[in-house]
Parts: structure tokens; sequence; C-alpha cells
């Protein structure tokens, strides 16, 4: 008896039962950083919870923050502005990402060079690419307003506080700093495409340009939907950029959810609403995962 449980332990180390004790220490990290939290954020969100209360009472009032939140304009109108930043700052992304792949795919020493040189962005920390472009932005002493200036433009009182110029600059400080990763995204996928439908468009006489809508496009419908979901998801994320520039101004034209979120709970110590909003908008980044994978799954079968 004690042989046959000898033999079947070791089985199960040599099985797939190695490969569950290999990563147990890894899911007890990820259970106490991650899923602990999530679980907690959510309980809370039940409740009437502020730690500006001197006794620290937490009050059931169930689904009252969610409804809270369905009338609430400033979080209604920081949902329009976290779709109008995510849709700006990925279709720029996406759009200026595919062009310079397309222009750098050439294995030369300068598309070497310069792709070096592209991942310096990527490299600095979101809060410390806001406040160099607060600089830059900055109508005394900024690079930029000096610029426009020269053309004759009066900036105002600068890209981040004039109302309607405010989230364009915005954008373009994240577009700024992802773009590169966009790039690489589609470079690689570029580099993993067969080489023999383009032989045969060859042959058939078919123009670059024809090339690309017909096979190079197709071809990377998955590597579209990957950087879809990669910034999507981190643009939804924003925090960094628009507390370092904007601090979600002028007014609330900048305020994203994720800002609005800080705010609550940060500013007014309103915990149980703050965990609801932040609820909400991991739900509405769980949706639109789902989604693109679905999509993405579509694609390749």
């Amino acid at each position: 008896m004690n042989n046959r449980l000898v033999t079947v332990y070791r089985r199960f180390l040599a099985g797939d039962g190695a490969y569950f004790w290999m990563l147990f220490p890894l899911l007890i990290f990820v259970a106490v950083i991650a899923v602990y939290p999530l679980l907690f954020s959510f309980g809370i969100s039940f409740y009437k919870y502020r730690l500006t209360d001197p006794n620290q009472v937490r009050t059931f009032i169930g689904l009252a923050n969610y409804l809270r939140s369905a009338n609430d304009p400033i979080v209604i109108g920081s949902i329009k502005t976290t779709l109008i930043f995510v849709g700006g700052t990925v279709t720029l992304e996406i759009i200026l990402g595919l062009a310079i792949a397309l222009l750098l795919a050439a294995e030369t020493r300068m598309a070497h060079l310069i792709r070096s040189f592209l991942l310096m962005p990527m490299a600095l920390p979101p809060l410390v690419v806001g406040l160099v472009w607060k600089a830059l932005y900055n109508v005394d002493f900024g690079v930029i307003p000096y610029y426009v200036k020269l053309l004759g433009v009066n900036p105002g009182r600068g890209p981040l506080v004039e109302s309607g110029i405010a989230m364009p600059a915005v954008i373009l400080v994240d577009v700024w700093q992802w773009t590169p990763l966009i790039m690489f995204i589609f470079l690689a996928g570029l580099k993993s495409l067969p080489s023999e439908p383009y032989e045969a468009a060859i042959v058939d006489g078919a123009s670059r340009l024809q090339s690309f809508i017909y096979i190079t496009l197709p071809l990377l419908k998955p590597t579209f939907l990957v950087a879809l979901l990669l910034r999507t998801m981190q643009s939804f994320k924003v925090f960094d950029i628009i507390y370092a520039t904007t601090a979600g101004g002028p007014g609330t034209e900048t305020t994203v959810l994720n800002f609005q979120i800080y705010k609550v709970g940060m500013t007014f110590f309103d915990m149980g609403y703050a965990a609801a909003l932040a609820n909400i908008l991991l739900f509405i980044v769980g949706i639109l995962s789902v989604i693109y994978v679905m999509v993405l799954e579509r694609q390749q079968l």
C-alpha cells in the first residue's frame, strides 16, 4: 500500500502536479496582491464608508452607490471623456504605429537606429512624461507656445488651459509615448507574414498598394486586435498623464473616470462610492476585452 502511494506521488510530481506546485507560490502572491483587493473593493462598494468618519462606521446601503453613479452628471461626463480619450489615442496610435512600422520594416542600419530611439518614450514613467510635456506646453517658457507665437497664432493661456484644446493636447502626450509600442507590435506582425502571397501577387501584376490592401491588411487582422486590446485597456486606466498635466481641467474637460475615482476616494474620502466607480470601470474594460478576444478567436478559426 505504501509503495503504491509512493508511486502515485512520484507520478503526480512528474506530471501536471509538478507544474501546480511550482506555480503555487505565484498563485499565493496573485491572491494576496490582486484577488483580495478586488474582492475587498467589490464588497466595500455596497457600504457607505468615509475615511473622515471618526468612528469608521460602515453602513450597508446595497446598490445605492451604483445608483448614485447613474445619476451623477460628473461621473457620466467622465465616462464620456474617457471614451473620447480612448477613441482618440487608440485610433491615432494604430494609424501612426502601422505607418511607422511599414517605414521601418526594412532591415537596414538606419531602421535599427531609429527603432532604438523610438524605445525611449516607453522607458519613461507616464508621470515624468506628463511633467515634461506640461513644461513644453507652458505659455511663458514652453517650446510649443513659442513656435506657435512665431506663426502669428495667439496660444492664449496655453494648450492645457484653453477649453477645446486641452483634450487634444493630452491625447498628443499619450500618443507620443505609446505609439512606439504599437509600432513594434505591427513590426512583429509584418515580420511574421508569409512571402508566398506577395510572390503570387507580383506574378499577377499587382501593385504595392493592391498588395497592401488585399494581402497585408487581411493578414494583419490578429495583430490589429492584439494592439487594440492592449492599448484600449491601458488607455482606460490613464491617470498619471492627466494628473501631471491638467488635473482634470479646465473644469472637467479632461476628467477621465480613473481620475474621478481618485478625486472621490483621495479628496472626498468616500471610499464606498470610489469602489463602486472602480468596479464600473473594471466592468467596462472587461466587456470590451471579452469582445476583442471573441473577435480575435473568430478571426483565427
